[in-house]
C-alpha cells in the first residue's frame, strides 16, 4: 500500500496535487537487480592467521599483538579490521573477477576457507609422500632431510637446496 503522499524538499507533498502528479511523471522505479548486474562484487580468500588457523575475518585484535623492544605485549587497534581487509577484494566485471579467481579468492566466505585447506590437505599429502621416499634415500641425504625439517615449524614437502641451504645456515648460527 502506497503513501498518498510524496516527500519533497523535506516536506509532504499530496498525490493529487499539481506539484505532486509532476513529481510522479519523473518517478521511476530501479531496473537495478543482482540477475541483471551483480558487479560491483566482493571477493574472498582465506589466510592463515597468526596462530596458524584459518580465517576470512577477524575480529581480535589481541590475535595479532606484537612484542615490543622491552619485550611488553604491544596491541595495536584495529590491526584486526586491517587484517580481514586483505581477505576481501570487490571486484568490477566478469573480467577482474575471473583474474581473481585465478589468484585464490572465491565467492563466499566458505568457499575461500574451502580452497585454503585444500592447498593445505595437498602440502600435507606432499610431505608424507616425500618423508615415504625419504626411507629410499643415502644417510647422508636423510640427514640432510632431517636438518631441513628440523629448521622450520611448516612442512617441507620438497627438499630443495635453497631448502637446504637455509637449514644449513640455521645449524651454523646455532653452533656458534
Amino acid at each position: 500500500m502506497s503513501s498518498p503522499y510524496l516527500m519533497y524538499d523535506g516536506a509532504k507533498v499530496s498525490a493529487e496535487s499539481h506539484l505532486g502528479k509532476e513529481l510522479q511523471k519523473w518517478e521511476r522505479k530501479p531496473d537495478w537487480t543482482p540477475e541483471k548486474n551483480p558487479y560491483p562484487k566482493m571477493l574472498y580468500r582465506a589466510r592463515h592467521r597468526p596462530d596458524g588457523r584459518r580465517s576470512v575475518h577477524e575480529v581480535n585484535d589481541r590475535m595479532f599483538a606484537e612484542r615490543g623492544p622491552n619485550g611488553e605485549v604491544l596491541v595495536v587497534p584495529g590491526s584486526a579490521e586491517q587484517w580481514s581487509r586483505g581477505c576481501q577484494l570487490t571486484v568490477q566485471n566478469e573480467h577482474e573477477r575471473s583474474r581473481a579467481f585465478e589468484q585464490g579468492w572465491r565467492d563466499t566466505p566458505q568457499d575461500a576457507l574451502e580452497l585454503l585447506e585444500s592447498r593445505d590437505n595437498a602440502a600435507s599429502n606432499a610431505t608424507a609422500e616425500r618423508h615415504a621416499s625419504d626411507v629410499r634415500m643415502s644417510e647422508a641425504a636423510q640427514r640432510e632431510a632431517a636438518e631441513a625439517d628440523a629448521s622450520t615449524l611448516r612442512q617441507v614437502p620438497e627438499v630443495t637446496p635453497e631448502v637446504l641451504k637455509k637449514a644449513r645456515a640455521k645449524r651454523r648460527a646455532e653452533a656458534r
